[in-house]
């Protein structure tokens, strides 16, 4: 039956009637087919609701955007762009088929998987009707009401959902059947909840995870230490965040006889609580990841584990799942042992007091009795740092920024995470662990999920490098702009220095992503040939999985289960990553929503700010307040200046001046976009001399 649905499809589209007609089968039937043919991704449907086939010349993939909300779909490594109008309802992550026209640009034919089909929207009041607009997709789509009884119940600035149907619309305008309420967009968390609703994300878990959470005991049970490492009397602590509550890795030190260290991560055992099969799995496996916007958390798990049981808070005994390495003075592993274990941590340290102590700051004397423990650390992790910069570890400046809000939630400032010594010592010790651990399942050659970084487009990175020349000095012969060294190097060079961020940016932006893969291609960025995910249980699923994994394998296994096992890897894999990129969109969309909503009382105010891109439609600039918004190429903006956005300058067309990446501007706040969460500036003044320092009179290096 399916052949003869192609075959009539490939010659004309079908509406569902006509194909009931033509085959003499029940609609039933038919759909049971046709939702085969989808699943295989051999049909779609148009705009004028008729099934159609994919057809050779075609394409078939996932839309995506870039960091300035360009939408495309990568085919044999190259991106097909799809310009507003041709996207056709379609949205970022859709399954969808293309049809290529010119240089590299394509239309969207059809949808063949709607991978989020709930749409976040607004009602608003426009020209004294009620009215939808979307939220969080930049408006990309307009929405048709026809039975206008739907928005009856609503009020201005109610927040709810649409639902979406798998088709396209040629008018760009998706026809909305049925709505659910989720608040007011002046409720407490309207914004939060709308955001994280919108990239996919459960804000509720189901009712029988709820049951289940509670039927878990508050405390580790007798019967549950059997045949577990009992390691409550070590000196075992938590570092973290003074804000943290889900701790799911504690640390333990020894200095050997022989100079080396004994170095233990003991990582919370949620999988001995949140079993396969069960509803807590099967919700945690759903969200892959909990979701941080501000101070609002949506966990993977429900609190009374991410909290509670699995959290190893000082004083209780918890169950974990412990990796002891032995670590010599060159930062290699010398052996390693991964058990079952019940600890008792002695303290939840923060990295605020710990900087604080590392600098010769006052602490309070509950740290003393660890002052010993927190040398050899520090011993440690410097023996790591030095190891990771001799292999080729890449650090860029972190990009994170926190947001303060006020007691009305209203944003106040913005400010750039640090990465400080306490942060360095958790992250160095981590990542040994994650590298063990996965060089365990490398060399067992077992079906495993890895964290994997792929290779950065080489073309891309030259480039980069010959921009980065045009904003700091001529120093750099790169012998081979491929390898990490050589990146590292440059990174070095200009670590301390104003151009550092643009230039930790500009090379950041040739990355490929990080993500979950049951093909094991090593990581680029840590320069690992094997790594994972190993350390953080509560809040990724991949982590959990891998204890899974770590369970099912020091068990009797049927390795004739392998294959399937290696399939259901893969297919959490790409949730996985999915769900990573979904929660990375939604805190920068936060991000951009409260920068919008702070500058929406400055609107004619002048900032001073660093011009940090240049791109064919805008000039992208960054506030002393870390602020970020664009320069418009309006038609008064053209007249004065010309745009080389390949070597990202602008040109006076009236003097000399010229702006380059790293200019020194005053700019006036022209006006906020709410919706699109935009901050629109414009130009006012250019500082000569003022664009970052150039260091002078440095000889040519090659790396």
């Amino acid at each position: 039956m399916e052949e003869k649905i192609l075959y009539l499809l490939g010659h004309q589209a079908h509406s569902v009637e006509s194909l009931c007609e033509r085959l003499q089968i029940s609609k039933s039937e038919l759909e049971v087919y046709l939702d085969n043919l989808r699943e295989r991704k051999l049909i779609y449907m148009d705009s004028a609701n008729k099934y159609c086939k994919v057809q050779q010349g075609q394409i078939i993939g996932r839309l995506d955007s870039d960091s300035k909300g360009k939408k495309f779909v990568r085919f044999n490594r190259e991106k097909i762009f799809i310009r507003p109008e041709n996207l056709h309802t379609a949205l970022k992550n859709d399954l969808v088929v293309l049809d290529i026209y010119e240089n590299n640009k394509g239309i969207v034919l059809g949808i063949i998987e709607r991978k989020n089909n709930r749409l976040v929207c607004e009602v608003i009041e426009k020209n004294g009707k009620l009215a939808l607009v979307p939220f969080n997709v930049g408006c990309e789509v307009s929405l048709t009401i026809n039975d206008k009884s739907i928005l009856k119940d609503y009020v201005e600035g109610d927040r709810i959902i649409v639902e979406l149907e798998n088709k396209v619309e040629d008018t760009n305008s998706i026809l909305v059947h049925k709505t659910t309420r989720i608040g007011h967009k002046n409720d407490p968390k309207s914004d939060e909840l709308a955001i994280a609703i919108s990239k996919d994300f459960d804000v509720d878990f189901s009712v029988d995870a709820i049951r289940e959470s509670l039927d878990i005991p508050d405390e580790v049970l007798k019967e549950e230490k059997v045949g577990r490492t009992d390691l409550t009397e070590d000196t075992i602590f938590t570092i973290d965040s003074e804000h943290t509550k889900d701790r799911d890795d504690a640390i333990s030190i020894r200095k050997l006889y022989n100079g080396n260290y004994l170095l233990g991560v003991h990582i919370a055992d949620v999988a001995h609580y949140v079993k396969p099969g069960t509803a807590l799995f099967k919700d945690a496996e759903k969200r892959a990841t909990s979701l941080y916007l501000g101070d609002t958390v949506i966990p993977m798990l429900p609190h009374k584990l991410s909290n509670g049981i699995c959290s190893l808070n000082p004083d209780v005994e918890r169950l974990a799942k412990t990796c002891f390495m032995e670590i010599d003075q060159n930062g290699k592993v010398r052996n390693y042992k991964i058990v079952d274990s019940v600890i008792k941590s002695k303290k939840a340290m923060t990295y605020e007091d710990l900087n604080k102590l590392f600098n010769g700051e006052a602490v309070d004397d509950s740290y003393i009795p660890f002052v010993y423990d927190l040398e050899v650390m520090r011993e440690l992790s410097n023996i790591l740092t030095n190891a990771k910069q001799k292999r080729g570890n890449i650090d860029f400046e972190s990009t994170d920024l926190s947001v303060t809000n006020d007691e009305f939630e209203r944003p106040i400032e913005f400010t750039q995470r640090s990465n400080e010594e306490a942060e360095s010592l958790i992250e160095n010790f981590m990542i040994m662990a994650n590298e063990t651990v996965a060089t365990y399942f490398y060399w067992q050659d077992l079906p495993f999920i890895y964290r994997v970084h792929n290779l950065p487009d080489e073309i891309k990175l030259e480039r980069s490098i010959e921009l980065i020349q045009t904003i700091g000095p001529k120093m750099i012969k790169l012998q081979n702009a491929y390898s990490q060294k050589a990146i590292q190097s440059i990174l070095k060079k200009y670590k301390g220095s104003p151009e550092y961020s643009i230039i930790s940016n500009l090379l950041l932006r040739n990355m490929s992503k990080a993500q979950y893969s049951t093909q094991n291609i090593g990581h680029y960025a840590l320069a690992l040939d094997n790594y994972c995910h190993f350390t953080s249980p509560i809040r990724r699923f991949p982590d959990l999985m891998v204890h899974h994994l770590l369970n099912m394998f020091n068990k009797d296994y049927s390795m004739n289960n392998l294959s399937k096992l290696e399939e259901r890897l893969e297919g959490i894999s790409t949730h996985s990553s999915y769900k990573e990129r979904q929660a990375n969109d939604a805190e920068r969309d936060y991000l951009k929503l409260k920068m919008a909503k702070f500058m929406e009382s400055h609107v004619g105010e002048e900032f001073e700010g660093t011009l940090i891109d240049i791109d064919n439609e805008s000039v992208i600039i960054k506030l002393d307040n870390n602020v970020k918004g664009s320069i418009a190429y309006t038609d008064e903006f053209s007249q004065a200046f010309y745009v080389d956005s390949f070597q990202k300058v602008l040109k006076c067309h009236h003097s000399k001046t010229n702006a380059k990446l790293g200019t020194r501007v005053t700019v006036k706040v022209n006006s906020v976009n709410i919706p699109l969460k935009e901050v629109y500036f414009d130009l006012m003044e250019i500082h000569k001399n003022q664009t970052l320092t150039r260091r002078k009179n440095e000889e040519n290096e090659t790396i």
